[in-house]
C-alpha cells in the first residue's frame, strides 16, 4: 500500500505562516478598536490579510488530503472533512504528469488523476510524500489511461 499525504516540512511552513498572519491581524485589529483615529493601513492590513490567511487555512488545513493506492484500488481521504472516497482503478478516466521548467535546472511536476464522478487529486513532489511510488504504480497499472500534456 502506497500511503501519499502532505510533507510535514510543508504543512509547519504554512501553520507557521497562519500564526504570523493571526498575529498581525490581531494588533491591528486591536489598534482599529483602541485607537480613536485609526491609520488607514490598519485596515488595509486586515482586509488583505484575512483573505490570504482564509485561502490557505482551506486550501492546506481544511483541505488535507491522504491518498492511498493499493490492491487495485485509489482511496483519497479528507480528515478534517471526514469524507473518503474510494474508487477501482477502471474508475480512473485519466491521468497525466504535466512538468514545467521553471529555471535552467528546475523543473516543477505535477500530477493530476481524475475519476469518473468528475472528482480529480493533484499530487506534487514538493508538497507529498511518496510522489515517485504513486508515479510508478499508475504507470504499471494505467498504462492506457495516461494522457500526454503538451
Amino acid at each position: 500500500m502506497i500511503v501519499s499525504k502532505p510533507r510535514f516540512s510543508t504543512l509547519s511552513s504554512f501553520a507557521l505562516f497562519l500564526i504570523i498572519t493571526l498575529i498581525v491581524i490581531g494588533m491591528n485589529v486591536y489598534t482599529i478598536l483602541k485607537s480613536p483615529a485609526p491609520a488607514w493601513y490598519n485596515y488595509g492590513v486586515v482586509a488583505l490579510l484575512i483573505p490570504i490567511g482564509a485561502f490557505v487555512l482551506y486550501k492546506i488545513f481544511i483541505r488535507y488530503q491522504v491518498v492511498r493506492l493499493g490492491n487495485n484500488q485509489i482511496e483519497v481521504q479528507f480528515p478534517v472533512l471526514r469524507r473518503v472516497g474510494k474508487y477501482n482503478l477502471d474508475q480512473v478516466e485519466f491521468w497525466f504528469e504535466n512538468q514545467v521548467k521553471t529555471g535552467k535546472n528546475s523543473v516543477y511536476k505535477e500530477l493530476v488523476i481524475k475519476f469518473s464522478d468528475n472528482k480529480k487529486v493533484t499530487l506534487s513532489p514538493k508538497e507529498s510524500t511518496e510522489y515517485e511510488r504513486v508515479v510508478q504504480y499508475l504507470k504499471q497499472k494505467l498504462v492506457k489511461k495516461k494522457i500526454a500534456i503538451k
